[in-house]
C-alpha cells in the first residue's frame, strides 16, 4: 500500500506541472496567433500580385515590336504598351512595376507577346537592348526585326544591314549554303544573345559575329544528331523556328517537336511543305528542342482550354477535335465576358 504523503506529493507536482502547461500556452499563444495573421496577409498578398502580373492574354504567342522612345516616362511606357495590346490595363502595369521596383525603362526596341507576364515585360524595358558596348537580340526575331532594332539603337543602317546579309560570300558558311539568295539566306541564323562589340564594327562585322555564334552553338554533336535524324542544319532550324513560334513555354518545346517529328516519320507531312527558309531566329530552348523530341505518339496539339498559354497533346483525331472544340468554347466565352465588361467601362465613361 503507498504511502498517502507520497500521493498527496506526486498530486502537488502534477497539479504544478499543469499548471506550468497552461501557463506555457497562455504566453505562446499571442505571438502564434500573430504569427497566423502575418502568414495570411502575406498568403493575401501573394495572391493579389499573381493577380495582377497575369499575362493579358496567355493564349496569343505572337510577338511584335514595341519601341520605348528616348525620354519616355514609365506612364507613356504603360499607356503604349496597352494601346498595342501587349497588356490589359496601363495603370496595373504601372503598380505592379513600381512593387517590384523595376520602372526604369531604357530606350530602345523590344520584342514583346501578350503572352508574356507584367514582370517579365517589366524587367526585359528595365534591362535594355543595349548594354555598355553592344546588344541584345531575342529569341524569334526576323532579320527584318533585328536589322531595325541595330538601327534604331544606332548600331548601323538598316539597308545596308540587309546588303550585307545578302553578300554572297556567306554561302561558304556551310549552314548557310548555296539554296537560298539574297539576305533571307542568313534567316533563322542570326543567333540571339547577348552581345559586346568593338567601337569600330560595322554592319557586316556585326552579322558575321551573330553567324559565327550560331556556328559556335551548333557543335559537333548537334550536327551529328541532325545527320542521325537525316535533316540539314537549315531543316531544324525550320523546325527550331516553327517551335519559337509555337509556344514560348520552354517545358512544352521538346512535345511539339515531337508531333512535328511524328507526322513527318507517319508521312502525314512531307519536307517540302516546310518552308524554305525559318520563319525567325530560334532560341537556344527550341534547337534543342528540333534536335531531341520527346518520346511520345502524339500528333495532334491544341491550346488548352485553360488559356493560359499551355498546349494539350493527344494521338488521336477525335479527342483533338473535342479538345479544339474545348478551347473554342472557353475562348468564346471569356472574349463574350471581356467584352461585356468593355461595354460596362464605357457606359461609365459615358456617364461621367
Amino acid at each position: 500500500m503507498e504511502d498517502p504523503s507520497n500521493q498527496k506529493d506526486i498530486l502537488t507536482e502534477t497539479t504544478a506541472e499543469e499548471a506550468g502547461k497552461s501557463g506555457f500556452h497562455k504566453r505562446f499563444q499571442k505571438p502564434l496567433l500573430i504569427i497566423a495573421v502575418m502568414m495570411a496577409v502575406v498568403f493575401a498578398v501573394l495572391i493579389v500580385f499573381n493577380v495582377l502580373i497575369r499575362p493579358f492574354d496567355k493564349t496569343m504567342s505572337t510577338y511584335s515590336n514595341f519601341t520605348v522612345e528616348e525620354g519616355a516616362g514609365t506612364a507613356d511606357v504603360a499607356e503604349g504598351l496597352e494601346k498595342a495590346g501587349i497588356i490589359g490595363n496601363s495603370h496595373i502595369f504601372r503598380l505592379t512595376s513600381s512593387m517590384i521596383f523595376s520602372s526604369d525603362f531604357k530606350p530602345g526596341t523590344y520584342y514583346l507577346s501578350p503572352s508574356m507576364d507584367a514582370v517579365s515585360i517589366a524587367k526585359a524595358l528595365c534591362k535594355g537592348n543595349i548594354t555598355t558596348n553592344g546588344f541584345i537580340i531575342p529569341d524569334g526575331f526576323t532579320i527584318e526585326q533585328t536589322f531595325s532594332s541595330l538601327a534604331r539603337d544606332g548600331f548601323g543602317d538598316e539597308k545596308t544591314f540587309m546588303e550585307a546579309a545578302a553578300n554572297p560570300f556567306l554561302s561558304e558558311l556551310d549552314f548557310i549554303g548555296t539554296d537560298i539568295k539574297g539576305s533571307e539566306q542568313v534567316e533563322g541564323f542570326l543567333m540571339p544573345g547577348t552581345y559586346r562589340l568593338e567601337s569600330d564594327a560595322d554592319e557586316s562585322m556585326i552579322i558575321y559575329t551573330m553567324l559565327d555564334s550560331f556556328d559556335n552553338f551548333f557543335n559537333d554533336d548537334y550536327r551529328a544528331r541532325a545527320d542521325e535524324l537525316g535533316l540539314g542544319i537549315r531543316d531544324v532550324i525550320v523546325i527550331a523556328s516553327m517551335i519559337e513560334r509555337e509556344t514560348s513555354i520552354d517545358s512544352e518545346k521538346a512535345q511539339i517537336s515531337s508531333v512535328i517529328h511524328n507526322r513527318l516519320n507517319l508521312g502525314m507531312i512531307e519536307s517540302e511543305d516546310f518552308p524554305d527558309v525559318p520563319l525567325c531566329s530560334p532560341g537556344e530552348a527550341s534547337i534543342k528542342a528540333a534536335l531531341y523530341p520527346s518520346e511520345d505518339d502524339n500528333i495532334y496539339y491544341v491550346l488548352s482550354d485553360k488559356l493560359d498559354g499551355t498546349h494539350v497533346f493527344t494521338n488521336s483525331e477525335a479527342a483533338y477535335n473535342a479538345m479544339l472544340e474545348s478551347y473554342n468554347e472557353a475562348k468564346a466565352a471569356r472574349d463574350g465576358s471581356l467584352h461585356n465588361k468593355q461595354s460596362d467601362s464605357s457606359e461609365v465613361s459615358d456617364e461621367e
